[in-house]
């Protein structure tokens, strides 16, 4: 049963990742700075891969990306109000760095939505009016982040019983246990 849901998580996610309104499109990404500060944002969540690898794209500037380089463990979690499931994912953040491979995901970026990775100042900087935002012209400090699960917990309310089931990735394989929801 454990492997069930397990697949009917990677159609979600396959899912949300080509489906404006799909409810796992936007998530919680949490990172932790280096004395352990949490800090909580979220993220459109953009690709999946077969290994269930997620990609988000970012401003290289911004502050996760500082918390990622310090500390990279994060944490996702997912929330679909509608069907009560709830996913929280522990996963290894990589910035991605190669450029031809940010060139390619690049060319994807709509037009209208690229101007976001141009402001002139960076991301949390302060300003007097959020009207007057200077862009640039021709940068950009768009990236990319990898994240890796390693283990995701899946949690669906369900009268008269909630489901609970932690999958942990060993040795390349997803091995699925129930727990007291």
């Amino acid at each position: 049963m454990t492997e069930i849901i397990f697949s009917t998580i990677l159609n979600d996610l396959k899912k949300a990742t080509e489906t404006p309104g799909h409810p796992f499109r936007y998530f919680t990404l949490a990172t932790s700075s280096i004395n352990g500060t949490p800090r909580l944002r979220t993220l459109v969540l953009r690709e999946l891969d077969e290994q269930l690898n997620l990609t988000i794209y970012t401003d290289k500037r911004s502050k996760k990306i500082t918390h990622i380089n310090e500390h990279n463990t994060v944490s996702l979690l997912f929330l679909d109000t509608e069907r009560l499931i709830q996913l929280s994912i522990r996963a290894k953040a990589e910035i991605v760095t190669n450029d031809s491979t940010l060139k390619n995901i690049w060319k994807q970026v709509p037009q209208k939505s690229r101007k976001e990775y141009t402001t002139k100042l960076a991301p949390g900087e302060e300003i007097k009016n959020p009207e007057k935002v200077d862009f640039l012209e021709e940068k950009h400090f768009f990236t990319a982040i990898k994240l890796i699960p390693n283990k995701i917990e899946y949690l669906h309310l369900n009268r008269p019983n909630h489901t609970r089931v932690l999958y942990k990735k060993e040795s390349g394989e997803w091995n699925g246990t129930y727990l007291v929801p």
